[in-house]
């Protein structure tokens, strides 16, 4: 069911409002923008809520490229006329009708997601910037921004900016298999975990084991685990591979020391990065080299 969901949501529906726009004649100008606002918002909602790491981001940047030809198209041959243009009855009405329920839906949704992609303001200040911990390939932030509706960790207080971050493979997916349960199919199982900053190393937590998918540890939340004090904030690396970690407590680590590898230890429903900043038991951002990353965020190492 869940495949189902995934595909249909972020391939199936993109690929069908590009077709629906590029075969649509247009007979008004009002008529264009409806329906382009209305294209742009269901792939806006695919791109800035949905998860483009289940479905490739290959396919989910051929589905923009594509959208943004059939527009260089259309532009070129639009009608002079402005306004509605409702010729063909009930067909056109229904039509209109259908493009703005559309948007009226999804748009809200799309703005309340976008606004995620700030840190508030009075959490500006506090943020602390890092190097990014990993360091070979392309990877893809899953949750990350200031909001629930991209990042569910939001609602948790000493975890309200924290990421999950994993890697995408040559298909542009995070894993071979929708959710196998094989750990080597999962592209970032087993990367080299480096510190993001100089410091201290606060706390090593180990000794539990990587578990397949969909397993949770759900009585260690972070399983393998290490918290590094960076300036006056400590930084959580969580979900470590079952003994990788090459560092102990009261360590001195310096930026792009190896701590350990990527795993799948805790209570995790799949190989991953989790990382959070914590100033005095709260949350505060984090920024990796002055970027403030948000699900979907790309990062090329």
């Amino acid at each position: 069911m869940m495949f189902f969901i995934i595909i249909f949501t972020q391939m199936i529906l993109p690929v069908l409002f590009v077709i629906w726009f590029h075969v649509s004649e247009f007979k008004g100008r009002a008529n264009f923008i409806l329906q382009f606002l209305c294209t742009a918002t269901f792939i806006g909602y695919t791109w800035v809520v949905g998860a483009q790491s289940w479905s490739s981001i290959l396919i989910g940047f051929v589905i923009v490229l594509a959208f943004v030809l059939s527009v260089s198209t259309k532009i070129r041959r639009l009608p002079k006329k402005w306004g509605f243009r409702i010729e063909s009855g009930w067909k056109d009405i229904t039509f209109v009708i259908t493009q703005s329920l559309i948007l009226i839906l999804f748009l809200p949704i799309v703005l309340f997601g976008l606004m995620g992609y700030s840190i508030d303001g009075s959490s500006d200040k506090s943020a602390i910037d890092l190097n990014f911990p990993l360091d070979q390939g392309v990877y893809i932030v899953g949750h990350g921004g200031s909001n629930p509706l991209i990042n569910y960790h939001n609602v948790h207080d000493i975890q309200t900016y924290a990421l999950d971050i994993s890697k995408l493979n040559f298909l542009g997916i995070r894993a071979l298999g929708i959710y196998p349960s094989e750990l080597d199919k999962y592209a970032i199982f087993g990367d080299n975990l480096y510190s993001p900053c100089d410091g201290k190393i606060l706390k090593v937590d180990k000794g539990y084991e990587d578990l397949e998918p969909p397993k949770r540890g759900e009585g260690h939340p972070a399983g393998n685990h290490v918290v590094v004090q960076c300036e006056d904030a400590e930084i959580t690396l969580a979900h470590m591979k079952e003994n990788s970690i090459v560092v102990d407590t009261l360590d001195t680590v310096e930026v792009g020391d190896l701590l350990g590898k990527v795993g799948n230890s805790g209570n995790t429903t799949e190989p991953h990065l989790h990382i959070h900043a914590a100033k005095d038991g709260k949350g505060i951002p984090v920024t990796f080299n002055n970027r403030f990353l948000v699900r979907n965020s790309i990062v090329w190492k």
